[in-house]
């Protein structure tokens, strides 16, 4: 599931997203949202990852939204930053040099407790 984070900084999106992204997610929430960013100028986006977040469905998305012909994000000036707060276990330690290369741009692994530092990152 993945909701909105309402008070974002101008200039960037944010989302909080537990569990797995599913089909629904991506089309109604993520990709509009990405499509809007990138005609504005940039992606600039923070996710915040609650318990249950699955980094490995992430990945898959983001490489689904390099590839849609609608989104055409597939270009690196596209893209600006992305910061991600997860709890970094072992496990999101491992799959995020994986993630980081789907996506083309500067990306930061934040801990839970750091959310107000990658906000301020994704926004620099």
């Amino acid at each position: 599931m993945i909701e909105p984070i309402d008070d974002m900084l101008a200039g960037t999106i944010g989302f909080r997203v537990s569990g797995e992204l599913t089909d629904a997610d991506y089309a109604d929430v993520l990709a509009p949202a990405l499509r809007e960013a990138a005609a504005d100028g940039e992606v600039r986006l923070l996710l915040v990852g609650d318990d249950g977040f699955d980094l490995g469905a992430l990945k898959a998305r983001f490489e689904a939204a390099r590839k849609d012909p609608e989104l055409d994000l597939g270009h690196r000036e596209d893209w600006r930053r992305v910061a991600v707060v997860a709890d970094a276990n072992f496990f999101v330690r491992r799959l995020f040099p994986g993630l980081a290369k789907v996506v083309p741009v500067e990306m930061k692994l934040y801990g839970r407790g750091d959310e107000p530092e990658a906000r301020a990152w994704v926004a620099a």
